[in-house]
């Protein structure tokens, strides 16, 4: 279940849904969404694939968070 941030912002609509993490880079932009509301948004820092997960420096807070694609769709964007 996804971990409500203080303030959820709405979705970027010219953001790209990605299906598969493992098209995922370190240096992509993305955000992290439940619904249509953003949780996470910033550069991806590292990933794995295996674990359905990966770490993002989050734009908000400033923190290196782990995002679970589990809980939450990940979407490609631009900055």
């Amino acid at each position: 279940m996804p971990s409500a941030c203080a303030s959820p912002s709405l979705s970027n609509t010219t953001a790209r849904r990605v299906r598969n993490i493992s098209s995922i880079h370190r240096g992509d932009y993305v955000e992290a969404r439940s619904g249509d509301q953003v949780y996470y948004r910033g550069e991806v820092r590292d990933t794995a694939p295996g674990l359905a997960t990966l770490w993002l420096n989050d734009e908000d807070s400033g923190m290196h968070t782990a995002v679970s694609t589990e809980d939450f769709t990940i979407w490609r964007t631009r900055r």
